[in-house]
Formats: C-alpha cells, structure tokens, sequence
C-alpha cells in the first residue's frame, strides 16, 4: 500500500496554500519592489526544494514563461528610457527600461514560482475541493477538472502521432521536423475540438448544462 509522503508543504492544508499562493500574488502585483518579487521568487523555489518536487517538473515553471518574459525585458529595455546603457548597431539599451522590464521580467517569474509551488505539491483534487470551499461558481471548477483531465490525452495522442511520424521518417531535418509537428499540433487541436463536442453531447444527454 503505497503511502503518501507529507515531506515540505505536501501536507499543509490546500485552502491555506491557496491563500497564501493568492495573498503572494496580489502584493506581487501591488508593491512594484524588485526585492519582495526577489523574495517571492526564491521562496517558491525553497517550497519546492523542500518538498522534493521532481526536478523535471519543477523545470517546467522556471524556464517555460521566460520565452514570453526575454521579448518583454528587451523590448522595454529598447524602447524606454534616456540614459543609454548599451549600444549594439542601431540598438539602444537604456537603464531605465532595462530596469522597467527586468522588474516585469522578475513579478511574472515569481507569480509562476508560486503557482508551481501549488499545483507541485498538491494533488489536483484537492486543489478543486479548495476552490469549491471558497464558493468558487461550479462551472469554473468543472471546467478546471475537465481541463486538467483531457490535457493529458491530448499529450499522449500528440506523442503517439509524433513517434509514428518519427518512425516514418517526418522528423529528419529541423524543416522537415518544424512542419510535422506544426501538422500534428494542429490535427490535435482538432481533435480537441471534436472531442469537446462529443463530451458536451455526452453531458447534455445526461441532463447537464
């Protein structure tokens, strides 16, 4: 009988996780000082130290927003400001929207630190069982469920089709490989889709919304 482990945050209560990941974001949002979103970020990811949250998945909420935070940070970096900090060509960097975007950069880093430090160390169910609690509309909490259940499936058919693809020889070549997996990803949005359709059929027919 396996038993579950309870090492770090993973036995705290999920509605007082809930606040706390809720209370941290909104003063992230709210106190523009580099040093709380600092403060917030390595928190989060002592949490998830503490709590052996796996290494892979703990990846995944480091490095995944910065490909949309890096744009954000030059972009400022380039755009605003007076004094001027580097010049690379016709490139401007200017120190105050360097420091503008690298603020910006630090509270979106810090707000998915701290959402990663939910969802890792407590089970889904639990975190829907939260929301209900604090009288969240049943709707958004059933949507939540479907989502985090079907995500999933979706994953699985998408790796299926690209090891099928890899098999027939599609991803030889970066061009090659860049078209077959924008054409799987599309057929998988499609079956989203169809599947959507089938389950709110399904539910309809059971007397659901």
């Amino acid at each position: 009988m396996a038993v579950r482990s309870h090492s770090g945050l993973r036995g705290m209560n999920a509605r007082l996780k809930l606040v706390s990941v809720v209370v941290a974001v909104l003063f992230n949002v709210v106190m523009l000082d580099y040093r709380l979103s600092l403060g917030l970020l390595l928190t989060a990811w002592i949490g998830m130290a503490v709590s052996r949250a796996p290494l892979r998945h703990v990846a995944w909420f480091v490095l995944a927003p910065l490909w949309a935070t890096l744009p954000v940070v030059f972009g400022l970096a380039a755009g605003l400001g007076q004094t001027p900090l580097i010049k690379i060509w016709s490139l401007t960097i200017y120190h105050e929207g360097l420091a503008q975007g690298g603020l910006a950069g630090l509270r979106v880093l810090a707000d998915t630190a701290w959402a990663g430090l939910l969802f890792l160390t407590t089970p889904f169910t639990e975190i829907l069982a939260a929301l209900r609690w604090f009288r969240v509309p049943d709707v958004v909490a059933d949507t939540l469920g479907f989502m985090y259940r079907y995500v999933f499936l979706l994953w699985e058919e998408f790796c299926a089709m690209r090891l099928s693809a890899h098999a027939r020889g599609g991803l030889v070549g970066w061009r090659r490989e860049w078209r077959t997996t924008g054409t799987i990803t599309a057929q998988i949005f499609l079956r989203a889709y169809d599947r959507a359709q089938r389950i709110q059929h399904a539910m309809q027919a059971r007397g659901g919304a």
